[in-house]
């Protein structure tokens, strides 16, 4: 196996597998393996079942080393952490100026019921 973290389709076209693969495009569940290759002795990998029971090589199916794909996840994980930190900021930022957004908020909502029970009758 190469040292690649995607699988080629039929085309040639490289396609990128974010994160730890479930299930390979044809639809089968995904096995972890262990490489015996002299290149990469003892590492592991993920493999397409179909593509690991027939021993191919060079095909569309989902090969990833393991080794990469949880670099991916964490990187993943990171990137969620970081937007909702920002989120947090600028919850904390809101919740410290509450009490003038409540006063025009309290306004606009009074407005709000006037127009609606106007327009009720």
């Amino acid at each position: 196996m190469s040292d690649s973290s995607s699988y080629t389709t039929g085309g040639g076209i490289r396609v990128r597998t974010p994160g730890i693969p479930i299930k390979c495009w044809c639809g089968e569940r995904i096995k972890e393996l262990i490489s015996k290759t002299n290149l990469n002795p003892y590492r592991r990998y993920y493999r397409c079942r179909y593509a690991a029971q027939r021993k191919l090589e060079n095909d569309n199916h989902i090969f990833k080393w393991v080794d990469k794909a949880f670099t991916d996840e964490i990187q993943h994980l990171d990137y969620q952490v970081r937007m909702l930190e920002e989120e947090v900021q600028v919850l904390k930022a809101t919740i410290t100026s509450g009490p003038k957004i409540m006063k025009g908020g309290c306004l606009i909502l009074g407005l709000g019921v006037v127009v609606g029970i106007l327009m009720y009758k």
